[in-house]
């Protein structure tokens, strides 16, 4: 399936599993607005991601909070114009 040109907002994507999906799709051409509740670990992410030739941009977010999770969704739609993936 090609992924390429979509627009992916992952969250937990600070590490693990959420990460490790983030940087997939970024390899697939997919742009990723990434989010979780580390700052520090999220600016990290996007940096590999950006340096691997990925569109990356990152959302400090707790999915807890539907405020977040709306910032969240409308960041990836004001960056990057669209939300295919959720």
């Amino acid at each position: 399936m090609d992924l390429s040109g979509r627009v992916a907002a992952i969250t937990g994507a600070s590490s693990g599993i959420g990460l490790a999906v983030a940087q997939h799709l970024a390899r697939e051409g997919v742009a990723v607005a990434i989010a979780a509740r580390r700052a520090d670990r999220l600016d990290e992410a996007v940096r590999d991601i950006r340096a691997s030739g990925g569109r990356a941009e990152a959302v400090v977010a707790d999915v807890t909070s539907e405020g977040d999770v709306q910032r969240l969704v409308h960041h990836a739609r004001t960056t990057f114009g669209r939300l295919d993936i959720m």
